[in-house]
This record gives structure tokens, C-alpha cells and sequence, in this order.
């Protein structure tokens, strides 16, 4: 069914928003609607052969007249309305669908967010930042999960070791490091290595964004170094299918973020049956149901100067690297309850996070406000 719903966003990008659009495209279609899809990144959106098959015929260069679902983040809105034309957007009904990480939204977005008519929020924890904030109504409305793999790579691929224990972990240099907090990770990892000297452990952490003269990738590659063959950095873009293969192959996945809005890496790993270990806080709740994943202990801390937008003020949380550890080694110790964890993971976000089911969702907010395709 063709439907006048339109996405806008950067369905093209390698950026967890580029993912928010893609997935909100996949799941109307699963539900059976094909919207149109609106490209405003201002960078070159690059070639990705998957992306170019599933996404390219559906762009147009227009907002549409009937709903437009904008994925787009608050600190953008003003540029992408003005981008598509003031008139195009006041001749539609405009959702907002933005990503937030902290507990409070800033005022000076929410000021352009209130243009829209409607807000939804991949999650409880930025629905409830947006209530706080705008005057618009805020409707929780999750991101799907719901991984399709083009081909399948295996760890000879990435260089990773056959037989290790994998953990894996990614973030972006480029998109305030602070937040998505790697030295945690590794400090889990050489906490569990000291212990553990024996086993076949392996960390890959995945990064982009950094530069050679950074000093932050260069803390991150001495203690990887440190770690000689146990543990490795993989740099740089990967392809869609690539990263979602990199997922696969591991054995658990690590994030002890201060703040997610949504977390999506953690989902994904969950969605193909690996176990995650994730700190205890924000977005990522809504998914890890009990039984399903492993929260890591935290304590609220200040958001430190300049670590992130409009943090001044607010509290992030700071995870115990030794609780994720001792959380990996239970795992590494009874391999039948990770493999049995990562069944449940999966179960739980296909019958809740899965496509079709995200879209009927997605269609039934639409029935009620009247614009149902």
C-alpha cells in the first residue's frame, strides 16, 4: 500500500539516527504501508549497495501534504524545516520523532519542537524529558528492532579469534565520547582479564570518528595495546551489514553509557540472541525485561562541563566496572545461561520491537488522529 507518509531524515548516514529513519521506514512497511522518504543530510550519503536497494526508490525531493514523521533531533529541526520550506511544513500534519539522552530537554529545542503537532519518543525515559519541556503531546512510540542480514561474515572477517570469549562495544569520537563512556568498558575487560589470565578473552572495541592527534584515541589505543592480542580496535565506517554481522559474531555486548535515549546497540544484540551487559539507567530499560540482559549498579553523577549539550545542571549515571565484570564472567563461566539469555533477549524483542508489530503501532496512532493511509 502506498500511503502519503513521508520520512524525513538520513536514511543513508552510518549514525544511529540514520538507523532511527530506516527502522521507522521498515516497520510501516511491515505493516503494509511504503511511505516516501525525504534525504536532508547536507553530507554526501556515500554507496551502500543494501541501502541503495531497500531505500533509493522510495525518495522523493518534496514533504508530503499528509503526515511527515521527522527523525530528526531537536537541535536540527530549525535547519531541516528550513531546508524543506516553511510552506510545505505548514501545509501538513509534522510529527517529531527526535533521540534525547538526558533527564531534562533543553528549553531553546523545545521552543522549535513545539512547531510540530505531534512528539513521539523512542522511549519512557525521553518521553518523559519531552513532557517536561514542550507543549505538544508526547506519545511513546519505540524504535523496531528487527536485524536483516544481507549475507553472513564471520569472525575471520574482522580479525577476530575463532575460539575467544568476545565482548564488543562501539561508540563514535564524534558524538560526545563522555556519554557512551568506552574507558568503562575497558577497565571491565582488564578487570575480568587481570582475574582471569587463562582465558580466552578477546575485547573489540568499534569506533569512528576519532583522529590520530586525539588524545582520546590515543588513551584508547595504549590500553588496548596493553592488552596485546586479547583485544583489538576496528576503525572507521562499516556497511550495514557489516556492523550488524560484527554484533553476531560476538558473544556479549558491553555498554556502560551514562545516557541512552534509546540504546540501540544493546537492542540489536538482543534481537540477534547475544546477551547484553548495560548499565542500569535510561532508555535502555524499556527493553532489558528481567531474565532478558544484565543491569550494571551506577550512581548519578554531575554531567561534567562540556561533556554534553545543555548538561549543565543535570546527572548522568556512572557505571561500576566491576559489577559489568563480575556480570561478564558470570557469563563467560555458564555458556548454556548466556546461550539461554540470548534466546530470551531475542524473544523478547521480536514480539515486542519486531517490524510489523512497531507499524501497527505506528498506524494505529495515525487511526487516531485521523490520518490513517
Amino acid at each position: 500500500m502506498n500511503a502519503d507518509v513521508t520520512i524525513v531524515g538520513y536514511p543513508f548516514q552510518p549514525t544511529g539516527m540514520a538507523e532511527h529513519a530506516r527502522s521507522t521506514f521498515r516497520a510501516f512497511q511491515a505493516a503494509g504501508v511504503t511511505p516516501r522518504l525525504l534525504d536532508v543530510a547536507d553530507a554526501n550519503r556515500g554507496f551502500d549497495p543494501d541501502l541503495e536497494r531497500d531505500f533509493g526508490p522510495h525518495l522523493v525531493t518534496t514533504l508530503g501534504t499528509g503526515v511527515n514523521l521527522f527523525g530528526v533531533n531537536g537541535d536540527e529541526a530549525a535547519r531541516v524545516i528550513d531546508k524543506v520550506g516553511e510552506a510545505a511544513f505548514e501545509g501538513a500534519y509534522n510529527i517529531a520523532y527526535p533521540a534525547w539522552e538526558l533527564a531534562r530537554y533543553p528549553k531553546a529545542w523545545a521552543r522549535v519542537l513545539d512547531r510540530f503537532d505531534e512528539i513521539w519518543a523512542p522511549s519512557a525515559f525521553v518521553q518523559q524529558a519531552l513532557e517536561g519541556a514542550v507543549s505538544r503531546p508526547v506519545h511513546r512510540m519505540p524504535l523496531p528492532v528487527d536485524l536483516k542480514l544481507s549475507s553472513f561474515l564471520g569472525r575471520r572477517h574482522f580479525g577476530i579469534p575463532e575460539e575467544a570469549f568476545v565482548v564488543l562495544f562501539f561508540f563514535d569520537f564524534a558524538s560526545f565520547a563522555d556519554r557512551k563512556n568506552p574507558g568503562a568498558v575497558l577497565e571491565a575487560f582488564e578487570r575480568l582479564a587481570a582475574r582471569r589470565p587463562a582465558a580466552a578473552l578477546h575485547c573489540v572495541i568499534k569506533s569512528r570518528g576519532g583522529h590520530e592527534a586525539d588524545a582520546a584515541q590515543a588513551e584508547l589505543e595504549a590500553r588496548l595495546a596493553a592488552l596485546g592480542p586479547r583485544a583489538q580496535a576496528i576503525y572507521g565506517d562499516l556497511n550495514d551489514n557489516e556492523i550488524k554481522n560484527l554484533i553476531r559474531v560476538c558473544d556479549v555486548f558491553v555498554s556502560l553509557h551514562r545516557s541512552e535515549g534509546f540504546g540501540r546497540g544493546m537492542a540489536e544484540a538482543m534481537a540477534l540472541g547475544r546477551p547484553a551487559v548495560a548499565t542500569g539507567y535510561s532508555g535502555n530499560l524499556d527493553f532489558m525485561a528481567p531474565g532478558t540482559g544484565l543491569l550494571v549498579d551506577y550512581e548519578l553523577v554531575p554531567v561534567a562541563p562540556g561533556a554534553y549539550p545543555h548538561g549543565e545542571g543535570q546527572v548522568w549515571a556512572e557505571a561500576s566496572p566491576e559489577h559489568a565484570s563480575r556480570l561478564i564472567e558470570t557469563l563467560l563461566d555458564d555458556p548454556a545461561e548466556a546461550r539461554a539469555m540470548g534466546r530470551r533477549a531475542r524473544a523478547h524483542i521480536a514480539e515486542h520491537y519486531a517490524t510489523r508489530a512497531v507499524g501497527r503501532r505506528y498506524l494505529e496512532r495515525l487511526d487516531a488522529i485521523g490520518r490513517t493511509p
